[in-house]
């Protein structure tokens, strides 16, 4: 099991595991082809560039303490996420999310550390279990 993240004033739930099997097979259901792999990559591909895209803005958005755009930014990547069954991650930055609604988020250096960190580590996961090469 990898370390938590965690941020001061984020709660989500800890026991969530990082990948939801469950929920990525639902999601592959969809597909006609034997196990779904070539939906989990292409589906993984889109999400991973999407996502790559929204946080090369991060260092930026923390460093201005920018929490407007910070939820903004977590927000998109926590739907795709959840939805592709990366469920710890989108548990986190939706906890990130609720902090920055109440007002509550102060540690921005924290999130400029850790919401890349849990990224590559779910994308890491997720490749190991599809076989995905890096690009």
């Amino acid at each position: 099991m990898s370390e938590l993240p965690v941020i001061e004033n984020v709660f989500y739930d800890t026991t969530l595991p990082v990948m939801d099997r469950d929920q990525i097979d639902m999601l592959l259901m969809a597909d006609s082809g034997d196990d779904g792999s070539a939906l989990a990559a292409e589906l993984f591909e889109l999400y991973e560039s999407e996502s790559l895209e929204k946080l090369s803005e991060l260092e930026e958005v923390c460093r201005d303490r920018d929490a407007a755009a910070l939820r903004k930014l977590v927000h998109f990547i926590a739907g795709s996420a959840g939805n592709l069954g990366l469920a710890r991650m989108s548990a986190f930055y939706r906890g990130i999310e609720i902090a920055i609604d109440g007002g509550l988020l102060e540690d921005f250096e924290a999130c400029a550390k850790l919401i890349p960190q849990e990224f590559k580590l779910s994308c890491k996961l997720f490749r190991e279990e599809f076989g995905l090469s890096e690009d």
